[in-house]
């Protein structure tokens, strides 16, 4: 499909890269869940389409396109395959993370392999130790590492005493380890987002040099060693103000998927009793448009959110509350697009539950993005509520 690497392209070229993707993957949905993980021809055509890397700066080949691009290529994927465009947005936004890391570590990633990609795991494991010159790990499992299959690299995070004093209590640090020194544990069998592979893994006795050592509270207030250095403030901003949203946007092609689905179906059929055309009930007219609005607010929102994180950290003013309010609208987001989806749902009859219908696919990856740690919708929209209040809204991570 695509013959060449391209990386240096503009955000209509990525776009139109997306929409061929996305007519490839249509129709291919079912057999990526069958497999729990991308098959390794949707992998390389991702490869080669350059859209891994519209994230990864300049300096290393990257795009470096603008974030609100990012969401565009990958809700465009999510109308054809939830799997896909979660494990694409996956890949995207850790070439972002890896930016951050020290440059030794993005020289060791992409010097010799600049396709490379990574994913992560922010629950497991047993705490690191620190030894001379970096950390050990000695056992552990790590959980939920999205994409693991075909990453080159995986980061880990773990409490770590803090380099300068190793007897201190353990702070949170993220750990950059190869393919290679550790093993895949295949566990990943689900209803939703079944074919991301987000497997465990199983690390022993793993040395961790201190250039692939991040610490977390760097991610979040934006002084990451890797990330000041390059001149984009995008890479600058904190980790919660914009990581969410690669997350989110699939929910939002997976809700976009079930409405032209829904569309498609509805505009054939006619009631079951009357032979009415089901277009003319009122009811699915107003589901419809009701539907399209929630998703189309949660796209705003979004995007919102990646203009205004990248506009406070090149500003370096108003960070604290756009990082509080960016976590409301990543959870608001992902609750209106589930809010539309079981709308349509709803009126869809009952053969949108045979298992090649798209509509139930769409019903269940939406629903999946939803049980994401963070978008935790009470805990996220309170918390803008207690800022508001002038309370601390509590939002650590």
């Amino acid at each position: 499909m695509f013959n060449t690497v391209i990386t240096e392209m503009a955000p209509f070229d990525a776009l139109d890269r997306a929409r061929a993707l996305r007519e490839n993957l249509t129709g291919r949905a079912h057999e990526v869940e069958l497999n729990r993980h991308l098959p390794d021809d949707v992998f390389e055509m991702f490869r080669e389409s350059g859209l891994m890397r519209i994230s990864q700066p300049r300096k290393w080949g990257g795009s470096q396109l603008p974030l609100t691009t990012h969401l565009d290529v990958i809700t465009e994927i999510g109308t054809a395959c939830g799997s896909s465009a979660w494990t694409l947005g996956v890949y995207i936004s850790h070439n972002w993370n890896l930016s951050l890391f020290d440059p030794m570590a993005q020289q060791e990633v992409w010097g010799e392999n600049p396709d490379a990609v990574a994913c992560t795991s922010a629950v497991g494991g047993p705490p690191a130790e620190r030894v001379t010159d970096g950390a050990i790990i000695r056992a552990g499992r790590w959980t939920f590492l999205s994409g693991v299959w075909h990453a080159d690299w995986i980061i880990v995070n773990s409490l770590l005493a803090p380099e300068h004093d190793p007897r201190a209590a353990g702070q949170l640090f993220s750990l950059l380890i190869p393919r290679g020194e550790y093993r895949i544990i295949d566990d990943w069998n689900t209803i939703g987002l079944s074919g991301t592979g987000t497997c465990s893994v199983d690390l022993e006795n793993v040395f961790v040099p201190a250039h692939r050592i991040l610490p977390f509270a760097a991610q979040q207030n934006g002084t990451t060693v890797g990330g000041v250095q390059h001149e984009d403030p995008v890479y600058r901003a904190p980790l919660d103000s914009i990581w969410p949203a690669y997350l989110a946007a699939p929910a939002i092609g997976a809700a976009r998927g079930a409405v032209q689905a829904w569309l498609d179906r509805t505009g054939k059929r006619k009631h079951a009793y009357t032979q009415a055309p089901a277009a003319g009930e009122f009811h699915k007219q107003f589901r419809l448009g009701e539907a399209e609005a929630r998703i189309d607010a949660a796209d705003y929102l979004l995007r919102r959110a990646m203009e205004s994180a990248v506009d406070a950290a090149a500003s370096h003013q108003g960070i604290a509350e756009v990082r509080s309010r960016n976590r409301r609208d990543f959870a608001m987001a992902v609750r209106m697009c589930v809010e539309a989806v079981e709308s349509i749902f709803l009126s869809s009859g009952a053969s949108s539950l045979a298992r090649t219908s798209p509509i139930q696919r769409h019903w269940r990856d939406v629903h999946a993005v939803a049980q994401h740690a963070m978008f935790d919708y009470e805990r996220s929209v309170s918390a803008w509520g207690r800022r508001r209040l002038g309370v601390d809204d509590g939002l650590t991570f």
